[in-house]
């Protein structure tokens, strides 16, 4: 699951992922009784805090063959009328910067579930060096 970087910045494709869009889709599929109207910003903000004070994350990582979970991690939320007309879109607040994010992130040998700045994170090609970039291009 983890591998060495060398020296590079840890890389998102290592972490665990959290999409704020899933998770008020899952909280959703959970409380089916309720009549919550999703164009209305009443119910979305009701819905908000609901998915706030129901929501923590607890994590799991496998280090040397243990597996561990990482303390409690509480989610702050916030969303935005879509600029397509219907709906909204909703974010996560990073718990260290206060961002707004669509995706929290987990590294391998944090506690913190927080944005990809916070963390330091770079995707796999960010980490390439020129010249192995130029050999992925010969042999594709």
């Amino acid at each position: 699951m983890f591998r060495l970087s060398y020296g590079k910045r840890p890389i998102v494709e290592e972490s665990q992922i959290t999409s704020a869009g899933i998770c008020v889709r899952n909280f959703l599929a959970d409380i089916k009784q309720d009549n919550l109207d999703l164009n209305k910003e009443d119910d979305i903000k009701e819905l908000i805090s609901r998915v706030e004070m129901g929501t923590t994350f607890n994590l799991k990582q496998e280090k040397w063959g243990e597996v561990e979970y990482s303390e409690p991690n509480s989610v702050k939320m916030t969303y935005t009328r879509s600029n397509l007309g219907r709906g909204f879109i909703f974010w996560f607040i990073c718990n260290l910067c206060g961002r707004r994010v669509r995706y929290l992130y987990f590294p391998p040998n944090s506690q913190i579930l927080a944005c990809r700045r916070c963390h330091k994170l770079a995707y796999e090609k960010q980490n390439d060096s020129k010249s192995i970039r130029h050999l992925n291009r010969l042999f594709r």
